[in-house]
């Protein structure tokens, strides 16, 4: 082992562990006022929203830091990038111990919600479909709910960010992310998320019917023709077989073979039987593929976006 690797690994550990321990005490405050609130009809929520955001915004630090603690920090000086990223290039003669000390204190700048959202989807590509909306629900209302008074916040909002939370640590647990970090529900909480799932299945097949009601009495609005872009696509509605729309985001993967496309759905809409499904989890409910193979416009995703090989695009 190199001169600094056991610090370099003990400094990881430390602050990893850290973020965690004050991510899951954040999460049992939000998760006790979130409950506290429902039994009050949801007098002062805000408490609630600001804990959880908290305990979610430090938990994805944690991961961050013990995949790539460098990624914590924003404005490391290049002796303390060196120190993480290069340790075996240093000698005795480098001042470590005071950089460990000041990445311990969070004396330099720490990454912001946004950025560690982005990482979190770069060490778990598979997870960001299911999560992408309530981190963007988050993200949004993260600041305002600690440094402001969020106005007209929904109670489905709260819910939702309260359940996905709950995934989030579950799901994070169960990754083996750390070596001991087991996530375990209470009984009111694992009460709620057995509400919550089941409020929207009953959400999905009341959807479902309500559409299917409106093609038996032949009750059709004019469906929706206008074009698509790379955030939506058109697919033909389970329930009414008229054009219906998805919305989400093309995602690309490049190899050997070239560029292949995927849609990742996020929302469905058909404007003919109304059906509306809200999110991942309903589309899944409601039977709909949540991607889709999007490689016959591989063509016009290559001139948009990879010009430098738009001359050469047959190789693709």
């Amino acid at each position: 082992m190199c001169l600094y690797q056991k610090e370099v690994n003990n400094l990881r550990d430390e602050i990893a562990r850290d973020l965690r321990f004050s991510a899951r005490s954040y999460y049992t405050i939000g998760m006790g006022v979130f409950h506290e609130s429902r039994m009050k009809g949801w007098v002062d929520f805000q408490p609630a929203i600001g804990n959880i955001a908290i305990s979610v915004e430090l938990l994805l630090k944690a991961v961050v830091a013990q995949k790539a603690l460098r990624m914590l920090y924003s404005n490391l000086p290049d002796e303390a990038q060196l120190l993480l990223c290069y340790p075996e290039a240093l000698t005795k003669e480098h001042n470590a111990l005071s950089y460990i000390s000041d990445m311990k204190s969070f004396s330099f700048k720490a990454i912001e919600l946004d950025k560690s959202i982005s990482l979190f989807y770069h060490f778990f590509p598979e997870l960001k479909q299911e999560y992408k909306q309530f981190f963007t629900s988050l993200s949004s209302v993260r600041n305002i709910s600690v440094h402001a008074s969020v106005p007209d916040f929904q109670k489905y909002e709260l819910e939702r960010i309260a359940y996905f939370s709950t995934r989030l640590f579950i799901a994070i647990s169960e990754l083996d992310v750390f070596k001991y970090f087991k996530t375990k529900v209470d009984d009111k909480t694992g009460n709620f998320l057995k509400y919550y799932e089941d409020e929207k299945v009953k959400k999905v097949k009341t959807a479902l019917d309500k559409a299917r009601d409106k093609v038996k009495r032949g009750n059709l609005d004019e469906p929706s023709y206008s074009s698509t872009d790379w955030d939506s696509m058109n697919l033909e509605c389970p329930i009414c077989d008229n054009p219906a729309f998805l919305y989400g985001e093309t995602e690309e993967t490049i190899d050997e073979n070239g560029v292949d496309l995927t849609f990742q759905c996020e929302s469905f809409s058909c404007e003919a039987c109304g059906l509306e499904l809200e999110d991942y989890e309903e589309l899944e409910l409601a039977g709909i593929d949540s991607s889709h193979d999007r490689n016959e416009d591989v063509d016009q995703w290559v001139e948009e976006h990879h010009h430098e090989y738009h001359d050469e695009h047959e190789r693709w």
